[in-house]
């Protein structure tokens, strides 16, 4: 999976920023049960369009639909550089391999 374009959605008034990724695929199941690597996942596959939702350790958010091929992100204000660096990193990884994030 890699990221095609990321789109700056708004500004938040807490500081934080919201951003749209376009993906060179779509969510699968398997691509979601990864991303548990990076935080607290919740899944819900029973909904009609099956939903995700990370909570990164960094305090970012990543939220999709399983099937397409975008995904909201919300980055904290403090830690932003980090968390951007992270999440994109780790998918534009084929491996999807995560390093420690406490640094």
């Amino acid at each position: 999976m890699q990221v095609v374009r990321i789109e700056k959605v708004e500004d938040c008034f807490d500081g934080s920023t919201v951003y749209e990724y376009i993906l060179d695929g779509p969510w699968t199941r398997e691509s979601i049960a990864r991303l548990d690597a990076l935080g607290t996942l919740e899944y819900f596959p029973e909904f009609s369009k099956p939903f995700f939702r990370l909570v990164g350790s960094l305090g970012y958010q990543v939220k999709g639909i399983e099937g397409e091929n975008h995904c909201r992100v919300i980055l904290p204000r403090i830690g932003k550089e980090k968390a951007y660096e992270i999440l994109t990193g780790f998918l534009n990884t084929n491996t999807n391999d995560v390093h420690d994030q406490s640094e």
